[in-house]
């Protein structure tokens, strides 16, 4: 009997198309930028919260540590600077994450699931949740994070990205140019798009979706070849003990 592979690796795919260098599974999505960074002339938090200079200072640096991928500098500043605010903690939460310590990261989040920055809580217990196979759990959270902020195209790309898991394509496909129109500049987004077009058979508006969202002639190739080898049967083993766990490919 004909073997067919089980669910499409996309989160390995499109971690390369983004440049991600982590070996974790993750979302395709961003994994740091979760607040904007500070602006000194404002000197007030997310939360409404008034810095001073130094302070506002400290955390936009803590925030680019985590844009260039410094998980651990930013932890070590953190500590040192052992901030209330619910900004700070958000981030040392983010920090967690990316360095694996996901039991830490869930707790922090949790904290402030019932605060001004509910909905990026409620996205990191969702990416979290994701990254230890609780994927119902994901999806879940991920809806709620949606509810909390609708407008943010980050949630709105990762909930496309649970519901394109799920076989959703229909929906995820709105998740994603919701997304897009929100952000156009979203590129993880974009190619999500475009590979849930093609899953759902509609080749000329993949194609349409890659020129517009300005998705690469290579990536666009990658995308489409992965969906063609998802969709032929793979040939019998001559060997049975060759034979192809589903579960693993």
């Amino acid at each position: 009997m004909t073997r067919w592979p089980g669910a499409l690796l996309v989160g390995l795919l499109l971690s390369g198309l983004a440049g991600c260098t982590t070996t974790r599974e993750n979302l395709g999505s961003d994994v740091t930028g979760t607040l904007q960074p500070f602006e000194q002339e404002s000197r007030r938090g997310p939360c409404g919260e008034r810095y001073s200079a130094d302070e506002g200072m400290e955390l936009s640096m803590v925030r680019r540590m985590l844009d260039e991928e410094r998980p651990r500098s930013a932890l070590a500043y953190l500590e040192e600077l052992d901030y209330a605010y619910p900004e700070a903690k958000l981030m040392q939460a983010e920090a967690l994450r990316e360095i694996g310590h996901l039991e830490g990261s869930s707790l922090i989040y949790q904290g402030l699931v019932d605060g001004c920055l509910a909905a990026d809580a409620l996205r990191g217990l969702g990416r979290n949740a994701f990254e230890q196979q609780r994927h119902d759990d994901a999806l879940g959270y991920m809806r709620l994070a949606r509810r909390a902020s609708p407008s943010d195209p980050r949630i709105r790309n990762d909930l496309g990205y649970l519901l394109m898991l799920r076989g959703h394509h229909g929906d995820a496909i709105e998740e994603f140019m919701t997304a897009l129109e929100l952000d156009d500049g979203l590129g993880n987004a974009a190619s999500n798009l475009v590979l849930a077009l093609l899953q759902d058979g509609q080749a000329h508006r993949a194609e349409a979706a890659a020129r517009r969202y300005r998705v690469s002639p290579e990536a666009f190739s990658a995308l489409q070849a992965a969906v063609e080898r998802r969709a032929a049967p793979l040939p019998i083993p001559e060997d049975p003990a060759l034979e192809i766990d589903d579960e693993t490919t």
